[in-house]
């Protein structure tokens, strides 16, 4: 699911009241279907919002589904505190009401990792989720794309991976084509610069040789359809991958760098002039920011009502929010997260569903590119039996963020039940590309198992995979005993892992806050990172993995 802005107990980044405030000059560049904002240089935003609008032709777009948010900061103590790891130097980050790309600016290559940024925010509403190493790689390739006079240059080379490449051994074929986006390939210093290195080498081989270019947009076609890049490889260059991998190494050290140019027509949008923001407006684009990536807001960073109302929604003062939020409603606030937000506090109390549906309809008006809103409308209609009116509002969730495992999950559960079992395949291999993680990749296979396997017989069954019930509120259909053997609170969203007679379960806390925790030593016995063994009884959701409640023994 797309995460939903509050903050959990087991966070730990947090945004201190100086960290994110705006307390430099902040400069601000409209145009259709973007902002750039920066604490650095008005002009920079100029040329960054110009090379934003004609790459989005370049890549085959117009606006995109949701408003793109770029903020380019100067501060390298604030993009410290913000960006996700230390090996960064920009990233991308998508919310339910906008997208974010934000870049430390300065750094010699800041241009560069904002177009790479920006390709990565085109590929999360177009279609299926590649390989880690495609995706990466045509955000490197596409990165040093050049526009002159006569169109684009696209196929430069990037001589920092040039240098990489020519002077360490090359990751093994495995471990570089089924890296995932959950890979500790990433975060690890040479070796991540080793991947996006060879990863930008493969992808300029695909697209640049002759002879091969020319088959490289039905091999991607179909790897978005599910095809193994092995066997994709083989049915549509006649190669295996491993001869790939060689063929782009002979390139690398030949320094056969072929480039093309692609005629552009320019993008006649408007562009507003650099203009100085007010501070207001400047703490509001932060504040923003900040819950985007799920950082933890301080009372000092708020102003409005429906900030408020966000902040003791994180800090579990429930009815504190709930007032704020109402209030925020009542003053016609218009961000999108105040009904919202409202909604699920309410629909996790299970209190009043008609207002909540209202609540989640007001969403809709106000942004109606809020997935998550119309995801849960449609549980609440596979809930009271029109399961077609679910599968219309899981299709929108799909369309607008194809990219979240939890929409193709529900679309195909809700598929199967009405026996389009066609279709119903399709969801699920579309879920099993969504997947990011251990957890979520068992649940695609699950219903995957269960679309290509029914049971045999006529006899009436319980499908073993269910429709979520993570926005029913906090109760589980399955329970086991066994032991607590690993506590992974760096993933996302933290992950249980319980040994049991029958194997190990990984299990997803998505509501920490909520999960219910007694037993022997319940008060001592909280969630501490790490390996573990401890004795407990557990509840969780079969359908989404989701812990419930926990019992220690």
């Amino acid at each position: 699911m797309v995460q939903s802005k509050k903050v959990i107990t087991l966070m730990v980044l947090t945004v201190g009241a100086g960290c994110l405030q705006a307390e430099s000059k902040w400069t601000a560049v409209r145009g259709e279907g973007y902002n750039v904002f920066t604490d650095a240089s008005g002009p920079g935003a100029a040329k960054m919002a110009r090379r934003l609008q004609e790459m989005r032709r370049l890549l085959g777009g117009s606006t995109k589904v949701l408003p793109l948010q770029v903020v380019l900061l100067g501060s390298e103590a604030r993009f410290r505190q913000i960006r996700p790891s230390a090996t960064v130097g920009g990233f991308y980050q998508s919310s339910a009401d906008a997208d974010w790309i934000v870049v430390q600016w300065g750094r010699a290559d800041s241009e560069r990792a904002m177009s790479h940024e920006l390709v990565h925010a085109f590929l999360e509403h177009n279609g299926p989720r590649r390989p880690l190493w495609l995706e990466e790689g045509l955000a490197e390739f596409y990165s040093t794309a050049e526009l002159d006079s006569k169109g684009w240059i696209i196929g430069r080379a990037v001589e920092n991976h040039v240098r990489v490449l020519n002077e360490r051994a090359w990751l093994g074929e495995r471990e570089f084509f089924e890296a995932r986006p959950d890979s500790a390939l990433r975060e690890e210093g040479r070796r991540a610069g080793l991947f996006y290195a060879q990863a930008w080498a493969v992808v300029h081989y695909l697209l640049t040789t002759p002879g091969v270019r020319e088959k490289a947009l039905a091999l991607f076609a179909a790897m978005g359809d599910g095809v193994p890049f092995a066997r994709a490889c083989e049915s549509h260059l006649g190669m295996r991958q491993g001869l790939v991998l060689e063929a782009a190494r002979r390139a690398v050290e030949q320094r056969r760098f072929l480039t093309a140019r692609i005629a552009h027509e320019p993008d006649g949008a408007a562009i507003s002039r650099p203009e100085t923001i007010g501070k207001e407006e400047a703490d509001a684009v932060l504040l923003s920011l900040a819950l985007a990536v799920g950082q933890k807001l301080e009372p000092a960073t708020v102003a409005t009502a429906a900030q408020k109302g966000l902040l003791a929604l994180g800090e579990g003062r429930r009815g504190e929010a709930e007032k704020w939020l109402e209030e925020a409603l009542a003053n016609g606030s218009q961000d999108p997260a105040a009904p919202f937000e409202l909604a699920m506090l309410l629909r996790e109390e299970k209190r009043a569903p008609e207002r909540v549906a209202a609540l989640l309809r007001q969403t809709i008006e106000r942004n109606p590119n809020h997935a998550e809103a119309h995801f849960i409308l449609g549980l609440q209609a596979e809930a009271r039996g029109d399961v077609e009116g679910a599968i219309d509002y899981y299709q929108t969730a799909a369309r607008i963020l194809p990219r979240q495992m939890t929409f193709w999950h529900a679309l195909a559960l809700a598929l199967e039940r009405s026996k389009r079992l066609g279709e119903a395949a399709h969801a699920a291999m579309r879920c099993r590309l969504a997947a990011k993680n251990a957890s979520e990749r068992e649940m695609a296979a699950a219903v995957e198992r269960l679309i290509r396997e029914p049971a045999a017989g006529t006899a009436p069954r319980k499908p073993p995979v269910q429709v979520p019930e993570s926005w029913r509120g906090l109760q589980g259909d399955t329970t086991v005993a066994g032991e607590l053997v690993d506590f992974d609170c760096a993933a996302t969203p933290p992950l249980a892992t319980v040994g049991t007679g029958g194997g190990r379960l990984t299990l997803r806390l998505t509501r920490p806050n909520e999960i219910r925790i007694t037993g022997t030593g319940a008060v001592r016995h909280t969630f501490a990172c790490g390996a573990q063994r401890l004795k407990v009884r557990v509840e969780y959701q079969k359908a989404t993995m989701e812990l419930t409640a926990v019992e220690f023994q």
